[in-house]
């Protein structure tokens, strides 16, 4: 009967234990849901203007609805704002637009070339035609028959200029229409190449352009783009499209900004807010050391289409006679309304250098004040035309190779564009590889936009990876993945699961990943950074109030004097930092899994160790609750808890041996049972023994509560 009541009792306590063990694990992930909402649920700020205080790098989300809603939700990344989702929107009716208008161009040609050929007759012809203006040769071979055409024809000319050789052909069968065409012109400037070819089907119709060029010191080479541009001078600016900061072609020194908070319009324009108004500026190039490929004393247009809250002036900068001069500059009025404005100046014959700048006006007014621009075009002449990309494409010289190639691909399951581009200079290589991709699947819309670049010098390499993502989202958790792992880290798996639970009201998540490489002379950088942003979209499309953001980032530098380590999710950093006479950890939690070896430790607080004073047989042991002092691997005394054969616990304290032993005689013993009862007592004595489980003592004393003394 006893024994079945003992084991009703170890049952309750077990049972009691395992219910605390619980609680206590819910209470911990409940804890860690609240201060997951607590540090990372953010307010979408939404207004036309940008938010201007407490604002927190990664944490603050505006809602720009400068042009309506339901607007462009950007973060904060401490120096400007950035656009959460990539804007595919734009890219791809500008992309399509483009090849729509090329693409009626070429058919309007082609038809026009078979509407020629129809109306000739069928045979060989040789024309010869003289004059002052030249002489020029055209030797043409037409089969034209029951609609079908073949059309070969072959043409010399030559005048004051140069020489210039053209062979095409024109085939037409049934529904297709194939057309080739390639010109070889021959001037005292060099030569130009150029190899067309034309085909179209009932369904599909592919144009295909090459052109080359020689001329002194240089030969470019451009495979044609589509673009739509009317015509018009050449743009020697470059970087001029949607987000891009222009800059001129061939000169140092360009798309710099000054004293002033940058941000971009995303497939819009440039914004340039001042901070300080005694130099604040956005600056195309200045370069001191060249002219480039503009000549002194001739007609030089900017164009550019503004947008500005107060006065800024166009300033053109000379550097003669080892001196920087502004005195050329025009100055604009405040105007809120877009406005194309035109500025034509020329280059002073002395100057060995000069640079190009948009600057607010000197004065306080200007502080906190913004310009917009964008459509930005540098050209040749004192008539401005419409603002066109450069054809700056690929070019072979002794500044080096650029290399461009783009693709865009449109289908019902979504919109690609991708775009590679390669940069070979004197000074080192660049490589860009950047993709969009808009993609609907059965299991929603994923959004991606991912950059890729890696520089490098004579003294540094570098790279970017840069990625932004947009999917449907739904806060689940891998059941089998949780059995696997719950052993191996608890504590992350408590994070993982308590960031699920807070997140499960959002259905759209946008992440953003941002990681860099470089070695240069100051050593070695990495770091990787990831930022998660939960939204909901409600059903009328708006973005509901409130968000949340989750911010991590890792980084290792190495230096000459040392190396340091950290990782940061939100406000929590852990570090490692290691020079030749100290290594420091911060963090929160450490777990070392393995032997440690030290000399010498100095800590607040050990948790969770055994700890043993020496290697050698003598030595005092640490171990849970109890310590033990051994002599030659003997323990010769021990303070702890003894636990009595009833089950009960007792503190005792023994010299001459520890709890483990079978208590040999002449062992003292130092015990205390029932603290807080009516019946407590303790007692002192030799033992001589144990008999059942119990100390048997030949001398003793007991002292007990009551007051009795044995």
């Amino acid at each position: 009967m006893i024994d079945q009541l003992d084991k009703l009792v170890q049952e309750a306590n077990e049972t009691a234990s395992n219910a605390k063990k619980e609680s206590e694990a819910a209470k911990a992930l409940a804890e860690k849901v609240q201060e997951n909402i607590k540090n990372n649920t953010v307010e979408i700020i939404e207004s036309k203007n940008p938010p201007t205080t407490g604002l927190k790098p990664f944490k603050t989300l505006w809602r720009d609805i400068s042009n309506g809603k339901p607007g462009i939700l950007k973060i904060w990344t401490g120096t400007a704002w950035e656009s959460v989702v990539p804007d595919v929107e734009s890219v791809k009716k500008e992309t399509l637009d483009q090849v729509n208008k090329d693409i009626e161009t070429t058919k309007t040609e082609l038809n026009q070339k078979v509407q020629e050929a129809q109306n000739q007759a069928t045979g060989q012809f040789n024309e010869v035609q003289e004059g002052l203006q030249g002489v020029s040769r055209t030797i043409s071979n037409i089969e034209n028959k029951q609609g079908e055409i073949d059309k070969k024809v072959t043409k010399f000319e030559q005048d004051s200029s140069g020489f210039k050789t053209s062979i095409e052909t024109l085939t037409k069968k049934d529904t297709e229409i194939s057309s080739k065409l390639n010109t070889v012109e021959l001037t005292v400037e060099g030569t130009k190449k150029t190899i067309s070819d034309v085909q179209q089907t009932t369904n599909d119709l592919k144009k295909t352009t090459t052109d080359i060029k020689e001329e002194a010191g240089k030969i470019s080479t451009k495979l044609e783009q589509v673009e739509a541009r009317t015509v018009g001078g050449e743009n020697w600016l470059i970087n001029t499209g949607p987000n891009e900061k222009p800059q001129t072609i061939g000169m140092i020194g360009g798309a710099q900004v000054n004293k002033a908070k940058f941000a971009v319009q995303p497939g819009e324009y440039i914004v340039l807010e001042c901070s300080d108004h005694t130099d604040s500026f956005y600056q195309f190039h200045l370069d001191n050391t060249k002219m480039g490929d503009f000549e002194k004393s001739k007609d030089m247009t900017l164009s550019l289409d503004l947008q500005n809250d107060v006065h800024v002036d166009f300033i053109l900068f000379q550097f003669i006679n080892g001196v920087w001069s502004e005195n050329v500059q025009k100055g604009v009025p405040a105007s809120n309304v877009w406005k194309r404005e035109v500025w034509t100046f020329n280059i002073d014959t002395r100057a060995t250098g000069w640079g190009l700048r948009l600057r607010f006006a000197r004065n306080t007014n200007s502080i906190g004040k913004r310009f917009r621009f964008k459509k930005t075009k540098l050209e040749k002449g004192s008539i401005p035309t419409d603002f066109s990309k450069s054809t700056y494409e690929l070019e072979q010289s002794v500044d080096g190779v650029k290399t461009t190639v783009t693709n865009v691909q449109n289908s019902q399951v979504g919109f690609e564009k991708r775009m590679s581009n390669v940069e070979q200079t004197a000074s080192g290589l660049s490589s860009t590889v950047s993709n969009l991709n808009n993609v609907v699947s059965d299991q929603g819309k994923k959004l991606t936009e991912a950059n890729t670049k890696l520089e490098q010098q004579a003294t540094a390499i570098g790279a970017k990876v840069e990625l932004k993502q947009v999917e449907d989202y739904v806060a689940g958790f891998k059941i089998p993945e949780l059995k696997q792992t719950v052993n191996q880290n608890k504590q992350d798996l408590l994070d993982e699961l308590a960031n699920k639970l807070a997140t499960e009201q959002f259905n759209q998540k946008m992440t953003l990943i941002d990681n860099r490489f470089s070695i240069n002379e100051q050593g070695i950088n990495a770091a990787a950074k990831k930022t998660e942003v939960y939204t909901r979209i409600q059903a009328d499309g708006q973005f509901a109030k409130d968000s949340y953001v989750r911010d991590m980032e890792s980084r290792l530098q190495l230096t000459e004097k040392g190396v340091s380590i950290s990782v940061k999710e939100n406000d929590v950093i852990a570090a490692i930092n290691m020079s030749k006479e100290n290594i420091k950890l911060n963090a929160a939690r450490i777990d070392l899994v393995g032997k440690v070896n030290a000399e010498w430790i100095k800590a607040g607080l050990l948790s969770g160790c055994q700890i043993r004073t020496s290697n050698t047989d003598n030595y005092v042991s640490l171990d849970d609750q109890f310590i033990r002092l051994y002599e030659r691997g003997v323990a010769r005394a021990f303070l702890g808890h003894y636990r009595r054969s009833d089950g009960a616990v007792q503190p005792t304290f023994i010299l001459g041996s520890d709890e483990k032993t079978n208590a040999p005689e002449g062992t003292l013993f130092m015990s205390q049972a029932g603290a807080g009862w009516s019946g407590a007592y303790a007692s002192i004595g030799i033992s001589n023994g144990i008999v059942d489980g119990a100390v048997q003592k030949s001398v003793y004393w007991e002292l007990q509560r009551n007051g009795l003394s044995v």
